[in-house]
């Protein structure tokens, strides 16, 4: 029994993985759009959980707050306010699917093509080793969560914060084209 308990703990990043392909797979295949809203949540929820049997802590909670707290409380937020009856009786979202289907696969194919030396090829040593100059005085192992947010709130600022102003523009974007005209 114990030995199965270890067996299980040092493989937690592929369960976590499998489980968020099964997430992320029942998020596209789902016909509606609140449960593909749950798929992702469940999705991005797992992938924390990669994070976090990597000892990234602070990528796990990251990904917990931002992407399964906020993104998907925006997407819910998005999903009420479009109708989307108006869609279905179009047929708009109903011709895609073969057409989806084959992109995926294409692009699937087209970046294992040329990232297949990258993905399957043996790792370089300089890989797995942080900067000397992000790591300054810094014990990694310990404290992970100083070297990211160094990282991120001194080299990788400006990125950061044109993201949320792109996530402010698709909320307001997705109320103006949600309203409805009054008369």
């Amino acid at each position: 029994m114990e030995h199965q308990l270890e067996t299980i703990g040092r493989n937690m990043f592929a369960i976590f993985g499998v489980m968020a392909l099964c997430g992320a797979a029942f998020m596209v295949a789902s016909k509606s759009a609140v449960h593909s809203v749950l798929g992702f949540l469940f999705a991005m929820l797992c992938v924390a959980g990669c994070f976090l049997s990597l000892d990234a802590e602070f990528l796990g909670m990251a990904q917990i707050l931002v992407y399964a707290g906020g993104i998907v409380v925006l997407f819910l937020f998005v999903v009420m306010l479009v109708e989307l009856s108006k869609f279905k009786e179009k047929g708009v979202f109903q011709l895609q699917t073969r057409s989806a289907v084959i992109a995926v696969i294409v692009g699937g194919v087209a970046f294992l093509a040329a990232f297949r030396n990258l993905l399957f090829g043996t790792a370089s040593p300089e890989a797995l080793v942080l900067r000397p100059e992000l790591a300054q005085g810094l014990a990694v192992a310990q404290q992970n969560a100083q070297a990211v947010s160094r990282g991120l709130f001194s080299d990788f600022l400006l990125p950061f914060e044109i993201l949320s102003v792109i996530l402010l523009v698709a909320l307001v974007g997705a109320v103006v084209l949600a309203k409805t005209e009054r008369v």
